[in-house]
């Protein structure tokens, strides 16, 4: 009798790898700069680089939840105030038809959620699941959808009205 052959079957990647791997391209195409990332016991996978305003940005990757979190992206916005409503108003656009789809964030596939502790706003993406479709996909575009919102955000909605703002929070000149 011959011996039989077994094939290992490679181990799928973890939840949210893709999200990670989208995160790192960012970072070697010199898009982020002073990129580390870490894990802990629960599976979670934080980032953290620098970018935009030289200001460092913290992700949080939690594929339990399947959420992708950009953490105290706008410090010192008191809850409830005129900016901390604006910004949740602006946020919740960004799934709006209105938008080109270049520039849209598929709510069909992402739901978009503000929160504001100890005066620090953050801004998560929640995968929504998909009847047959590719989780890698979904967290890639998670990554990719959610650099875009925050680049935005920094080039778009703090420009405006909030230009003051960025002076006293981000050291951007005040002419």
């Amino acid at each position: 009798m011959a011996p039989t052959r077994t094939r290992k079957r490679p181990n799928p990647a973890p939840a949210g790898a893709a999200a990670g791997e989208t995160l790192r391209e960012y970072a070697e195409r010199g898009v982020f700069r002073g990129f580390a990332e870490s894990a802990d016991r629960a599976g979670r996978q934080d980032f953290e680089f620098r970018w935009l305003t030289g200001a460092t940005f913290r992700v949080r990757l939690d594929p339990a939840a399947r959420r992708l979190t950009f953490r105290d992206l706008l410090p010192n916005v008191p809850h409830r105030s005129a900016m901390d409503r604006a910004f949740r108003a602006w946020v919740s656009e960004r799934a709006s038809e209105a938008l080109p789809e270049h520039r849209r964030i598929d709510p069909r596939r992402v739901r978009l959620a503000c929160t504001n502790r100890a005066g620090n706003l953050s801004v998560a993406l929640a995968l929504r699941r998909r009847a047959g479709a590719s989780q890698a996909d979904d967290w890639s575009y998670a990554a990719r959808k959610g650099v875009s919102l925050v680049n935005e955000i920094f080039h778009g909605f703090l420009r405006g009205p909030y230009y003051d703002y960025m002076v006293q929070n981000f050291g951007e000149p005040e002419e």
